[in-house]
């Protein structure tokens, strides 16, 4: 079965609506001409498009996902949003502040985990909450964020403990067992990957709440031991990982 039989009608409308909102934004940067001369496509069709009088079918959203959104200029550009400072602290603000560059990411994750049927993003505040919030815009999915207090109150909670750096230490994440609810298909959604205690954490909450994780994705890996630090809670073969920058130590 291919991806497009995959995908339910929900699924192939919420893709088709991402390859149209990333190419507006890739029209700000390329002329029509330009963009037919790409895809084969004619620019009056492409205007229709980027006007929204009429719809690509999800086999002509493929044909401009593959040809034009894919193209690694436009990976360049977001990546030149990103700075590492002096120590090394790896400065997101500029992308994750940037309009276009969030509705971008939230599009190629819609277009990534297309058929998966997400319908739960997961991350940890507070850092990976404007990303994750413009993914669950976009792909239609409730926003599950974890915490590392409770609130007052009598609420049930799910808990998942992180390893400080100093060994004495250990930080909890929280969730309230409300939010999320068993058998939700879920996606992952860490900012900045390292070490991996985060996402593991993450993925621990959603395995004893019931879930299937079902994606991860990474903006940024630093390092190859989250990937190490995660192998054993995952499903290999079902669960899928994207990610879109690897920036070293």
């Amino acid at each position: 079965m291919d991806v497009e039989e995959k995908m339910n009608k929900k699924d192939a409308f919420a893709y088709v609506q991402s390859v149209v909102q990333r190419l507006r934004i890739v029209k700000k940067n390329m002329s029509y001409d330009e963009i037919q001369q790409a895809t084969g496509i004619h620019r009056t069709l492409l205007c229709r498009y980027v006007t929204g009088s009429i719809r690509p079918s999800v086999e002509q959203a493929m044909l401009i996902d593959r040809l034009i959104l894919s193209d690694s200029r436009f990976i360049d550009m977001l990546r030149d949003r990103m700075m590492v400072r002096a120590n090394g602290y790896l400065d997101l603000h500029l992308l994750l502040s940037d309009p276009d560059a969030l509705k971008w990411i939230a599009g190629k994750i819609s277009s990534d985990f297309k058929g998966e049927d997400i319908d739960t993003v997961l991350t940890a505040a507070s850092s990976g909450i404007p990303l994750a919030t413009s993914i669950a815009i976009e792909i239609g999915a409730r926003l599950v964020y974890a915490t590392r207090n409770k609130s007052s109150g009598a609420v049930s909670y799910l808990e998942s403990d992180i390893q400080a750096d100093n060994p004495s230490e250990i930080f909890t994440l929280y969730i309230p067992s409300a939010w999320i609810k068993r058998g939700s298909k879920v996606l992952v959604v860490d900012d900045v990957a390292t070490t991996g205690k985060t996402m593991a954490s993450l993925i621990q909450l959603g395995n004893k709440a019931g879930c299937k994780v079902k994606g991860i994705f990474v903006l940024v890996s630093r390092s190859n031991r989250w990937r190490e630090r995660i192998s054993g809670l995952i499903d290999k073969s079902d669960t899928k990982i994207s990610i879109l920058f690897e920036v070293g130590l």
